[in-house]
């Protein structure tokens, strides 16, 4: 796809590439002088404690439950199962 810069430097990104205003991107010069155009999620400052590794893998883990799925399939199960849950059992 052919695009021309204007006077300004700028260049009007077509539909098909998905990159709509208010979207952050970054822009890689490559070693050959080719331009490629990365779109980000960018992180405000006070959150990127959140995206380490660790801590990523510690909310992943803490999301997983570890009790076996149950089907409650009439309403003496169900209070029984709210019960239990309750700690009334």
């Amino acid at each position: 796809m052919l695009l021309h810069v204007d006077s300004r430097k700028r260049i009007t990104i077509p539909k098909e590439a998905n990159i709509k205003p208010g979207d952050a991107v970054e822009l890689e010069v490559l070693p050959d002088g080719r331009l490629v155009l990365v779109p980000v999620a960018t992180i405000p400052k006070h959150q990127i404690w959140a995206w380490t590794p660790e801590n990523r893998k510690a909310v992943s883990d803490s999301l997983k439950d570890p009790r076996p799925s149950i089907t409650v399939e009439t309403r003496d199960e169900a209070e029984k199962v709210a019960k239990r849950w309750a700690g009334e059992d």
